[in-house]
């Protein structure tokens, strides 16, 4: 305790002495300027200050050059980084935008490849042939008439890169084909008419011809030709036209009109072997070996009656009618004579 109090004793007169010394109090403030970028170093350079407090003119001076440290603040050219910015060239990319060019390529879209050529569309069913009439007339006699709808099938044979197939035709013959000659001659026996209509540049030609059976006064369809440009059969194996012909048909009497409503099939013969063909006529009514200048059918005969005349369906009724009679006048003899014989009807 003795030694704590010598201690003690010590520093107050220390400090009187210091007092006695002069104007302490009047010690100048030191001002330090620390950077704002060195905040952290510079603080062990205020730690000083109390200890150079003993000679204020000599800290005051000393410390100064502790605000030179500014020069540490041209840190700034740090900041020049900025040249480092001027990488904004390196935004001169854009002439890499300037792909646009790549677009030219609309060139290569124009040559587009060619659409497919449309297939031809199959032709549609063939409508059912028109009627049409005709007739021909030489010195104010008009001999020939007839009226029809006539539809032809025609198969050949055609020929394609060395390969054959069979190919299908069908045409009608048109209603408004004109009559191209004919023969009324009375004196003969035989009168026919031409129909004719163009096809590409040729024309087709139906004859029909007709004779005359003196025995038995009745005239018949003798016969019944075609002929068909090879237009109308393309690829066919034979380049001539195409020749068909049908034999006898249908006959009536004189001065009357053969009718039918129902459509006739008329096979026809080919003069080639590779061709196959069919007139279908409807709503047909024809007369030939006319002697009247007019151009109206006479009485007609429906088809399907043969050759039975007129008056065999007549005799027919009229001999059922008899039989009928005979039948009923023998019941009712009978029945007189059982009743003459005491048998009673009950």
């Amino acid at each position: 305790m003795s030694r704590l109090g010598s201690y003690v004793l010590c520093v107050v007169l220390c400090s009187l002495a210091t007092l006695g010394q002069g104007d302490i109090t009047t010690q100048k403030s030191v001002t330090i300027i620390i950077p704002k970028n060195r905040s952290t170093t510079l603080a062990p350079a205020t730690t000083e200050v109390p200890i150079t407090s003993e000679n204020p003119n000599t800290t005051s001076t000393t410390e100064k050059p502790t605000t030179t440290e500014k020069p540490t603040t041209t840190e700034k050219p740090t900041t020049t980084e900025k040249p480092t910015t001027t990488e904004k060239p390196t935004t001169t990319e854009k002439p890499t935008t300037t792909e646009k060019p790549t677009t030219t390529e609309k060139p290569t879209t124009t040559p587009a490849p060619p659409a497919p050529t449309p297939k031809p569309t199959p032709p549609g069913p063939l409508p059912p042939p028109e009627q049409g009439t005709w007739s021909y007339t030489e010195n104010n006699i008009t001999c020939i008439v007839v009226q029809f709808a006539a539809q032809l099938n025609v198969t050949y044979t055609k020929v394609v890169d060395n390969s054959t197939s069979l190919a299908n035709v069908l045409l009608n013959i048109p209603a408004n084909a004109t009559v191209s000659g004919g023969n009324c001659s009375a004196n003969s026996s035989q009168q026919w008419l031409q129909l004719s209509w163009p096809v590409a540049a040729a024309v087709n030609n139906l004859t029909l011809v007709f004779l005359r059976n003196e025995t038995t006064n009745n005239y018949a369809l003798q016969n019944l030709n075609v002929s068909l440009d090879k237009a109308l059969f393309p690829n066919a194996s034979s380049s001539n036209p195409i020749e068909l012909s049908h034999g006898v048909e249908w006959q009536t009497p004189l001065a009357t009109s053969y009718r039918c409503a129902a459509p006739t099939r008329l096979n026809m013969t080919a003069e080639s072997a590779s061709v196959v063909a069919a007139l279908t006529l409807s709503r047909l009514q024809e007369e030939a070996f006319r002697t009247s200048p007019g151009k109206g059918f006479s009485a007609a005969r429906e088809c399907g009656g043969g050759d039975v005349p007129d008056a065999v369906p007549i005799a027919v009724g009229c001999a059922l009618g008899g039989l009928v009679v005979v039948v009923l006048v023998a019941y009712l003899v009978g029945r007189r004579r059982s009743a003459a014989r005491g048998y009673l009807s009950m």
